[in-house]
């Protein structure tokens, strides 16, 4: 070891980024090795984990660790593969050339000398102002490498879902490469590209939305996600279907930096019909309100016999006799399972259907006399719900105090230096998560009761008057609601429909009925006098309170 550098501790820096800009950088056991035989001679106190973040912006944690630990004396000075390894921008080579003049002693580097004098760190800060250029300029290069491709008709980057990028070979079998860079050319991804080319088409000729959609490719098809170096074999997130379908590259067209150009590959759908598309979703992708109103039970039900989803269509017919026109609305299955044939093709007219949606809701419909007893029950539960939960509200402000307290102690231990940063840090980032924590729970507790008051008012209100809101409203939104405040999992089949009851609705149709014939007989009895009439009421709704009583927050 030579005398200028005994007693020196060296901190060893490791950085191959991942970006294009670091691509011919040796690997992180090639730049070890290397340091290690080039300077093994060295006193190497701490080997820095590589660093994968690129030094082109400044905030690289291990970076920030090494200058940290040179800061506050554990070493003073580095040892690295190449200037541009440590920097490549302004903020970290000035943090580096100040410290030279400040606490560092040494700077070694495997492929740059390097002096430590004014005009070795003049000729430093040359180096790592040049490799920011190159960054820079490569950045624009590749920027206009891919405007251009996009001009010529080529995605850059990735293609979507249905799409494959292919390698290019010249006559005698080699990869065409330009700049290093292997050419591709877009094909049709023959395992996917008929599912998706299909989904665009079920989306804007046959009323599903983008959740059914997804869900049938998940569940149905059995449909999977172009494998990427990192998945394999993943099912397509709701998410990815509203890319798919406000993406103008199915349409043949290729968007990049906000203009649209040619694209020379297949494409899946016409720009009209991407146009329509987009019209159906409305703005960032989301159906568009209203869409769903035109029928009021499309898309919620599914074949008895195949699965698939059940839609409607309007026709509009000329009745000859006075010359009127008439609308007809009816349900039918769109037979569109591949593994599972289906014979449904009888139409269900809208009539049809509400008759047993009707004769459904009959079962959980109960009249305004027990419907008040209910209410009037609950309220008096809400009053106890309430005192409930301003003891717990009370109870929790005292813990969120008492957290509040800890973190205001924390620093002031800090300002006495009782705590180092580390410390300081660990504590008071647990202290703010339970803070957050407690005040997510007092939000939600302020709430409570009355969200539980307000949803068991709507279910009584909804068991006393659907069956009159389904025959008196137009509103094909008021319908669907009442369908769906009904039960789940519709299944059509044969003109005839099914479904599981809401389980809060259960309730109704075991106990009610008894309860509803004793009151009607009380009620038309002749023979009772008023007392003896008043006393049998009074049973009847002591039992009917006993029913809720059991359990008065089941609607919840």
């Amino acid at each position: 070891m030579s005398s200028k550098n005994k007693g020196i501790r060296y901190i060893a820096y490791i950085r191959k980024s991942e970006v294009r800009e670091d691509r011919q950088a040796l690997s992180h056991p090639a730049q070890i090795k290397r340091i290690k035989e080039q300077f093994r001679h060295l006193n190497i106190v701490k080997w820095l984990e590589p660093e994968s973040k690129s030094a082109f912006k400044p905030g690289r944690p291990i970076f920030i660790q090494m200058i940290e630990m040179i800061e506050k004396g554990e070493a003073d000075g580095i040892v690295c593969w190449h200037p541009n390894r440590l920097s490549r921008n302004e903020i970290d080579s000035a943090r580096i050339t100040y410290l030279l003049r400040t606490k560092l002693k040494d700077l070694k580097f495997c492929s740059f000398s390097f002096d430590n004098s004014p005009e070795g760190i003049m000729m430093l800060q040359m180096t790592m102002n040049q490799s920011q250029y190159e960054s820079s300029k490569q950045g624009k290069d590749v920027r206009r490498g891919m405007e251009q491709k996009a001009s010529e008709g080529e995605r850059p980057g990735q293609v979507p879902q249905g799409y494959l990028k292919i390698p290019i070979l010249d006559q005698g079998g080699n990869l065409i490469r330009r700049k290093d860079k292997i050419v591709t050319r877009t094909e049709i991804d023959p395992e996917r590209f008929n599912d998706i080319q299909k989904m665009w088409k079920m989306f804007i000729y046959e009323n599903y939305s983008p959740s059914q959609i997804c869900n049938l490719a998940n569940k149905d098809w059995k449909f999977t996600m172009r494998p990427t170096r990192l998945k394999q074999n993943h099912m397509m997130g709701k998410s990815t279907i509203y890319r798919i379908f406000t993406n103008p590259f199915y349409a043949g067209y290729i968007p990049h930096n906000g203009d649209l150009h040619k694209g020379k590959h297949k494409r899946m759908i016409t720009l009209k019909e991407f146009n329509y598309a987009q019209k159906l979703l409305g703005k960032k992708g989301h159906p568009r309100k209203g869409k769903i109103n035109n029928h009021p039970y499309g898309s919620l039900m599914i074949c008895g016999e195949c699965g698939c989803r059940i839609v409607a269509k309007t026709t509009t017919k000329l009745i000859k006799n006075n010359n009127s026109l008439k609308t007809y609305v009816h349900y039918f299955c769109t037979r569109k399972s591949i593994n599972r044939p289906c014979d449904q093709s009888i139409y269900t007219s809208i009539e049809k259907l509400e008759e047993q949606i009707d004769a459904e809701l009959a079962k959980y419909t109960i009249i305004p006399e027990f419907r008040d007893m209910a209410l009037e029950i609950l309220r008096r539960e809400h009053k106890i719900e309430t005192k409930d939960r301003t003891e717990l509200y009370r109870e929790q402000q005292r813990r969120r105090n008492i957290i509040q307290e800890q973190l205001d102690e924390l620093v002031d231990m800090r300002s006495r230096s009782l705590l180092d940063d580390e410390e300081y840090r660990l504590n008071r980032n647990r202290l703010k998560l339970e803070l957050e924590s407690m005040d997510e729970d007092l939000r939600g507790t302020e709430d409570r009761a009355g969200r539980w008051l307000k949803l068991t008012e709507s279910v009584f209100d909804f068991a006393t008057y659907a069956r009159v809101r389904l025959h008196e409203s137009k509103d094909p939104k008021v319908k669907r609601e009442i369908l769906l405040g009904l039960g789940q999992n519709f299944v059509l089949k044969d003109n005839k429909i099914t479904l599981t009851p809401n389980e809060w609705l259960v309730p109704i149709e075991s106990d009610y009925p008894a309860l509803l014939r004793e009151y009607e007989e009380v009620r038309t009895n002749k023979k009772l006098t008023a007392q003896m009439r008043d006393d049998a009421m009074s049973r009847i709704f002591e039992i009917w309170r006993a029913r809720w009583d059991l359990n008065p927050r089941h609607p919840a």
